[in-house]
């Protein structure tokens, strides 16, 4: 069994941005590696699960649905809220695929093509606003641009607009991305938004009109056995959950993380403004870089070896991405940041597999839209100290809570 002394639910670790050292020195030694959690720290499946590091192993486990499960994910801990709602990032196929198949309409390069015009629209206009007050706090671009693209494709009126996005903003200030309902009077915003949802997911089932949300409650489904049927509404429910908390942090974490990069590389900076190619492959750095998801968990459904290392059957498998998107076999000059890198295979979006990030094409339009408008606008560029949740064990996103920037 490859053991390591490492103990990664210890907090030192993850008291500053994650350790990309300490990760580098485990692809080099244990590149997959068994855990054992101390008492207070438990599991779904108990005190222990399994780590993967590089490229290679994290790209195989998101590869292969049939030896490692989804539905032992998508996080570490147990999470009650996929039991009583049903997600499509825990399930495998054919449930998975029948389901991706209507969904993932709204997030084709044909569909996103006709919302890019509205994404650099309300980009321009966010950061218009930064650019005339000589700065202020980019969480509102990197933040207030996805929600507010989000609410376009789920079709949220105007006037509940500032309800559900400050709903969404508050479940992500207090409970990070753990996806688990807290105690006590933090648990409000959780309940009003799967409020919100179900009362519009009715709404739009009532009155379907020319939106995504509409479609995707109306659509028909067709099974492997072939029985159709719509969509369950709790499933609906969360979805639109996951889209308002993951689909907007996740951006927002990569805009932070981007803007920082390129103010510590102002090379990077003159290349973006002098050279379309640049800004061409420039969104997969940041996204490279910045790898907004930390981790994601699968379970063994089966003994499978993984490397040299052999993962028991039920195990729970950790696939560290901000490692592999570090790892020296893959990456020239890895900690680099290189906008013109190219190719540039990332594993921030899942490698391809069968849960390959729905919104990538969306997370894409947007990133570039808003440092078009930051770095081709703005001469001179500073940025503050952020304010920010860090990711750890529990919680596999950080979340920006404050970046200062000025601009002149």
């Amino acid at each position: 069994m490859a053991e390591t002394t490492i103990d990664l639910a210890h907090p030192a670790i993850w008291a500053a941005e994650f350790p990309d050292e300490l990760f580098a020195q485990l692809r080099a030694g244990t590149p997959v590696f068994h855990q054992e959690l101390t008492d207070d720290v438990k599991t779904a499946v108990g005190r222990e699960f399994w780590v993967c590091t590089r490229h290679a192993d994290v790209a195989r486990v998101h590869r292969d649905h049939e030896s490692f499960t989804a539905t032992r994910g998508p996080l570490i801990q147990d999470v009650p809220l996929f039991d009583a709602y049903p997600a499509i990032v825990s399930l495998d196929p054919p449930d998975h695929t029948v389901r991706r198949r209507v969904i993932t309409r709204a997030f084709t390069p044909r569909a996103v093509a006709t919302l890019e015009d509205g994404i650099r629209a309300r980009a321009r206009s966010m950061a218009g606003a930064l650019l005339a007050d000589g700065g202020g706090d980019f969480v509102d671009l990197a933040a207030g641009l996805p929600i507010s693209v989000i609410g376009d494709i789920v079709g949220i009126p105007e006037r509940d607009r500032p309800r559900v996005f400050g709903l969404i903003d508050k479940v992500l200030k207090t409970a990070g991305a753990q996806l688990s309902v807290p105690d006590g009077d933090d648990v409000i915003p959780f309940v009003e938004l799967f409020q919100y949802a179900s009362e519009l997911t009715a709404d739009k089932r009532a009155h379907p009109v020319d939106d995504i949300w509409s479609a995707l409650c109306t659509a028909e489904i067709t099974a492997e056995s072939g029985k159709s049927f719509l969509l369950p509404a709790n499933e609906l429910e969360i979805f639109f959950f996951i889209l308002g908390l993951a689909g907007a942090d996740t951006t927002r974490n990569a805009l932070c993380d981007g803007i920082r990069a390129f103010v510590a590389n102002p090379d990077q900076i003159a290349s973006y403004r002098s050279d379309p190619a640049a800004r061409r492959t420039a969104v997969e750095e940041v996204i490279r870089y910045s790898t907004p998801i930390m981790f994601w968990v699968r379970g063994a459904t089966r003994d499978v070896l993984l490397g040299d290392t052999l993962i028991p059957e039920g195990a729970r498998v950790v696939t560290m991405l901000r490692s592999a998107n570090r790892d020296e076999d893959v990456f020239t000059d890895p900690y680099r940041f290189d906008i013109r890198r190219d190719p540039n295979p990332h594993q921030s979006f899942g490698g391809g597999g069968a849960h390959h990030c729905l919104g990538a094409m969306l997370a894409r339009a947007e990133v570039r839209a808003a440092l078009d408008e930051i770095l081709l606008n703005a001469k001179n560029i500073e940025v503050g100290e952020p304010r920010m949740q860090l990711p750890n064990l529990a919680n596999n996103m950080t979340v920006y809570e404050s970046l200062p920037v000025t601009l002149g």
